[in-house]
Formats: C-alpha cells, sequence, structure tokens
C-alpha cells in the first residue's frame, strides 16, 4: 500500500428517505469536512470448554460505524445530516482513499446509516463554528468487499 494523503480522498454523503426499498437519493453538495473516519470492526466471540485445552473462539458480529467534523452545515441543501435524526433518513456515505499506485486503495458505498450522533461546538467571533457528527451502518451483516476493494452493503 502506498502513502495516503488527503489530496488521494474522496468522501460523499447524502440523505434517503427510510420508506423506499432503493432509496432515492438527492443532488450533491460541498461540504466542508475537516475530518473523517470509518471503522470497520469484527468482534470474536470465545467460550470456556470443559475437558478440551484451549477455548472455542468464533467471529461475532461486524460492525460499521464512523464519524466526521463539519464546518458547512445549516437548515439549506447540507442539512442531510442532522435529517437522517429528526425526518428519519437513511445516510449514504461513500469515498475512497487511494496509495501511491493506481490499483491501490480502497472504497465504499454504504447506503444505509443512520447518524447517531450531532454536537455543535460554538467558538468566538473569530472561531469557525463545526458540528461532530456520529453514525453507524444499521445492517452491517450485508456488507461485503469486492475484488477490486469496493465496500458496500445492500437495503
Amino acid at each position: 500500500m502506498g502513502i495516503v494523503t488527503g489530496k488521494n480522498a474522496m468522501i460523499a454523503l447524502c440523505s434517503s428517505n427510510l420508506a423506499t426499498a432503493a432509496g432515492t437519493f438527492g443532488t450533491q453538495s460541498v461540504w466542508g469536512i475537516s475530518d473523517f473516519s470509518l471503522t470497520i470492526n469484527r468482534d470474536t466471540v470465545e467460550q470456556e470448554l470443559v475437558g478440551s485445552t484451549g477455548n472455542y473462539k468464533a467471529m461475532g458480529a461486524l460492525s460499521v460505524e464512523g464519524s466526521y467534523t463539519n464546518c458547512k452545515f445549516g437548515a439549506d441543501d447540507r442539512s442531510d445530516d442532522i435529517q437522517s435524526i429528526i425526518a428519519s433518513k437513511l445516510l449514504a456515505v461513500s469515498g475512497s482513499v487511494q496509495g501511491g499506485g493506481a490499483t491501490t486503495g480502497i472504497s465504499w458505498y454504504l447506503k444505509s446509516c443512520q447518524v447517531t450522533g450531532y454536537d455543535v461546538s460554538v467558538g468566538d467571533a473569530s472561531t469557525i463554528t463545526e458540528v461532530s457528527v456520529d453514525f453507524v451502518n444499521l445492517i452491517p451483516y450485508n456488507v461485503v468487499m469486492d475484488p477490486a476493494g469496493l465496500i458496500s452493503d445492500a437495503i
């Protein structure tokens, strides 16, 4: 894997109505995202066994969650993240990070995310007001990765 920098990353966020199975997504807007993280985690299950050497271990639940910091937000077309909480809409989170070569990197398209936290921090006149947003994938058991490195889910 090559070295990944901010210029080799892309993030897109869009809201969708929960009532539609396939989801209808709106148009793109420019967001001021200063920080983004996506965590994919697999738990393990362990059970002690009587009369055996070692314990029984198996794969546990998969979880996909993330967060980002946004400095361009409000009640206009950039409110997809707050609409996810208030109007019960899904948040589609997509993006990619690329390494040094054209074939190195990873990309994701997660259509079934829900915002779980929305925290606004207000400063003085010399500070940019930011919002910290946390999200989680609602159907992590449907998350797959194809041979090209695309991580996606199905609704």
